[in-house]
C-alpha cells in the first residue's frame, strides 16, 4: 500500500506515515492533509466523527484514525476569500463601452 505526500505528491510507501516521519520535501506524513478521512468542509474537517479536532492538520499527529490516502493528493486549501469574491466579481463586472 502507498500513499503520496499531501505537499509534493511524492510517492510514500506505507511505512512513510509513522508519526515523526517525514517527506523529503520537509512535510510531515502522518498528519491530517494525507488521511483518508480529511473532508474539508465537514466539521473540524474530518469524517471521522469520533476523531479529535487537529489544531494543525499540516502537522503531525498521533490519532487513532489514522488511514492512508490512496491516489493522488487533495488540492492545496485555498486562502479565505482568495477565489470566490474575484469570481464573483469577473461574473458581474459591467464591460465599459469605448469611448467614441
Amino acid at each position: 500500500m502507498t500513499g503520496s505526500c499531501w505537499k509534493c505528491g511524492a510517492v510514500l510507501e506505507s511505512n512513510a506515515f509513522q508519526r515523526g516521519d517525514r517527506c523529503r520535501c520537509g512535510a510531515d506524513t502522518r498528519c491530517c492533509r494525507n488521511c483518508d478521512f480529511e473532508e474539508p468542509g465537514y466539521r473540524s474537517e474530518c469524517r471521522e466523527t469520533q476523531a479529535e479536532p487537529a489544531r494543525d492538520p499540516e502537522a503531525a499527529n498521533a490519532c487513532d484514525f489514522f488511514r492512508i490516502r490512496q491516489g493522488p493528493p487533495r488540492s492545496q486549501p485555498k486562502a479565505a476569500g482568495s477565489g470566490g469574491k474575484a469570481a464573483f466579481d469577473a461574473l458581474f463586472r459591467r464591460k465599459r463601452r469605448p469611448a467614441d
